[in-house]
């Protein structure tokens, strides 16, 4: 073979080469370390270390969920590791980082540490999922069923616990609201199927629980508990409770045709009650807020537009500098809390409703049921008709059951039952987002639920099954903080050593092309049928299908200190984005 073909080949062979590195490289801890947050004190940030990025589900990187990972602030014997994810369908879980659960919280257009943040004892990740969810996209089709999703969930974690290798043997909680109470039981049994019939090479998970806040599980018990909730807390009129009954009467024909997840005709019986509650004149309507009924919204909002620090949130994470830290600048579109196009793709969904699943689950590990006092959409009183309701390890219902007192920091905080692997917890003064309420409150039901000692953490609370006796796997206050960074260091010294070798190759084959010129200049004239090319890893998609910012732009990209007040160009500054927004009925 000539020299110079030789040479092109060997070119062509390291331009591959070097378009897989990124590849490689992108598969390790270091790649997802949050750095230079915006808006976080420079304290705030030395003492929160979080992983965050696109996480590609095939080869191709056609899927790419975005998760947040939050590490735990203290350690204990048993590692625990939470997944939380927010419902819609298509509603993304930053609402959970930012407004529930999470570490931080927009006070006063700043960010400021959440004292009922989970990340007190476990390490906690908040997932956009399914794909076209938050900043997760995909190149391919969106999902249409509760198996598609299912099947992207469990690659997520394939691929997580790959990149997090000490994180694959702490127990394992799946914790959400709303219609995450659909998403969380098909997960679980796809994780407790995937344990009890391993593939060759795979790791069983540590599943030991999960956790579904006001969850949408039973869809016949739900929507039949709107009637008997407007009657308990005084929403309801005569007139409101007849039209209510006879559209309840279509929901339930609809239902025994085919018990789908959602129904339209039972969708109706939400908008029902929330016109029935206009008060006000015409040029200022107001209605219920069908998320937390204390509160009085402008109407046909009803709650769509709360909680208010929405708006901060969607400017905040449309950010050049933001995405840049959370190293999710390959996402193409702009942040919204939930999207219309993912809950569509849903609509000819015709999986079994969760409520199937949790008998098979509540066999092989426990559960926790909570539900915020005021929440309408959805209510308690059909979580609890769905419980009794409900035949699991051979009995109906609670049985001999009693309800326990529960307070935190001296004030009740709710009603604990506990029965046969399954806990339900009515938590008082709280709405659809418990945690979002009342954050200690619901710190402390959720550690319980994992089994630490409630002495443990720096606020009082009190179950009156409480003892003395010390149950906790727990370490003492102040114990040494997780450092889950360095399992990930050999996957970055074999990019730097393959990084070293390609340049090596490229040096002797530019040698070899140079001898080559050089001695056909001495045989009179130079050879030119070798043209140059760029060796180049972008992505072919345009910007806007998500092309990845080149290194000169992202060094020319400023953090700033404060929330909203970089001056980059930012995704999506249409405020009336149908596809970003909530509607009325959906389960966030």
């Amino acid at each position: 073979m000539r020299a110079s073909s030789m040479a092109w080949l060997t070119i062509v062979a390291i331009g591959q080469i070097l378009m897989s590195i990124n590849y490689v490289q992108a598969q390790t801890q270091e790649d997802y370390i949050v750095k230079d947050l915006p808006g976080l004190s420079p304290a705030d940030s030395e003492n929160l270390k979080q992983y965050a990025g696109h996480m590609a589900l095939d080869e191709g990187k056609l899927s790419n969920l975005f998760f947040w990972l939050v590490t735990k602030k203290r350690d204990q014997k048993s590692g625990k590791l939470i997944i939380w994810l927010n419902g819609g369908p298509g509603c993304s879980s930053a609402d959970g980082y930012f407004l529930e659960s999470g570490p931080l919280r927009f006070v006063d257009q700043t960010l400021t540490i959440n004292k009922g943040g989970w990340h007190e004892f476990a390490n906690v990740v908040f997932l956009d999922q399914p794909v076209g969810t938050g900043l997760s996209f995909t190149k391919d089709q969106l999902l249409g069923s509760m198996e598609e999703i299912t099947n992207h969930f469990l690659a997520f974690l394939r691929e997580f616990f790959k990149i997090f290798p000490d994180l694959a043997q702490d127990d394992l909680y799946l914790a959400g609201e709303s219609y995450a109470g659909t998403y969380i039981p098909y997960f679980a049994k796809g994780i407790l199927d995937h344990n009890e019939n391993l593939p060759e090479g795979h790791h069983a998970y540590n599943m030991q629980g999960m956790a579904i806040g006001n969850g949408w599980i039973d869809p016949l018990h739900q929507y039949t508990s709107f009637i008997p909730f407007v009657q308990k807390y005084g929403i309801g009129t005569p007139d409101l409770i007849s039209d209510l009954t006879h559209q309840q009467d279509r929901c339930l024909d609809d239902i025994r045709l085919q018990d789908l997840i959602s129904q339209n005709k039972c969708e109706d019986l939400v908008s029902i009650i929330l016109r029935s509650s206009i008060t006000g004149n015409e040029t200022n309507p107001m209605c219920i807020n069908e998320y937390d009924i204390r509160r009085k919204e402008v109407y046909p909002g009803c709650g769509t537009l709360w909680p208010y620090e929405l708006p901060q949130m969607k400017e905040y994470l449309n950010r050049q500098d933001v995405r840049r830290a959370l190293n999710a600048i390959r996402a193409p579109d702009p942040w919204g809390e939930c999207s219309r196009r993912v809950s569509d793709a849903l609509r000819f969904d015709d999986s079994t409703p969760a409520i199937s699943l949790l008998p098979g689950i509540l066999e092989k590990t426990k559960i926790l049921l909570f539900s915020g006092q005021q929440d309408l959409i959805c209510n308690h009183i059909g979580t609890e008709f769905m419980i009794s309701n409900m035949t699991w390890q051979g009995a109906q219902g609670f049985v001999d059951s009693p309800t326990h007192k529960w307070t935190v920091e001296d004030i009740p905080a709710g009603e604990w039952i506990e029965d046969r692997n399954l806990t339900y917890v009515l938590v008082f003064n709280s709405s659809h987002m418990v945690p979002y309420d009342v954050p200690l409150v619901a710190l402390d039901m959720m550690n319980r639920f994992m089994g630490l000692d409630p002495r443990l953490q720096n606020f009082k609370s009190h179950l009156d099954t409480d003892t003395d006796s010390d149950t906790s796997d727990t370490l003492p206050p102040g114990g040494e903080k997780i450092d889950i960074d360095q399992p990930g260091g050999s996957h970055s010294s074999n990019g730097s050593a393959l990084l070293l070798l390609v340049l090596v190759a490229i040096g002797c084959a530019v040698f070899v092309m140079l001898r080559r010129r050089n001695r056909q200049k001495k045989l009179g004239g130079e050879h030119t049928g070798v043209q140059w090319f760029p060796l180049s890893n972008s992505n072919n998609d345009s910007r806007s299908r998500g092309q990845p910012i080149s290194t000169d732009e992202l060094d020319e990209l400023v953090v700033e200190s404060g929330i909203h007040d970089s001056d980059e160009d930012n995704f999506g500054d249409d405020d009336d984005d149908e596809d970003h927004r909530r509607h009325s009925g959906e389960r966030y």
